[in-house]
């Protein structure tokens, strides 16, 4: 038997953000063209609440304005937004104290959060 944590959560307390896996495909109407894409996923830690939406690129610019739109879709924001160690939020990974990227920080400093340390890099269970 492995052993697990049961975490409780506060209401409003942190929004869990990162990118899902696999990437979705989608056809402009127009042209016809077949284009990537990937799946951003934002998590209210206590209510499970989940927003996902589909962007072009893991790119800064992308995963910032699906963190604004999760946080329109929500209405309202939290007290810490927590990504994973995705290269969009954090510039320089660390187990015990990863460096996170000045846009970002300053996306959550602008919407009056903080923009927590990310979680801990492990093995997921299944």
């Amino acid at each position: 038997m492995n052993p697990t944590m049961h975490l409780d959560h506060k209401a409003g307390d942190k929004l869990y953000v990162d990118f899902a896996g696999e990437k979705l495909s989608i056809t402009d109407k127009d042209t016809g063209e077949v284009l990537e894409a990937e799946v951003f996923v934002a998590t209210l830690g206590a209510s499970q609440l989940t927003y996902v939406e589909a962007v072009l690129s893991q790119q800064k610019e992308d995963f910032i304005a699906a963190c604004e739109n999760a946080l329109h879709f929500y209405g309202g924001v939290p007290a810490a937004i927590v990504p994973d160690n995705l290269k969009a939020a954090v510039t320089k990974s660390n187990r015990y104290e990863p460096t996170l990227n000045e846009t970002f920080a300053d996306f959550a400093d602008h919407y009056g959060t903080t923009s927590a340390l990310p979680a801990r890099a492990y093995r997921p269970r299944w």
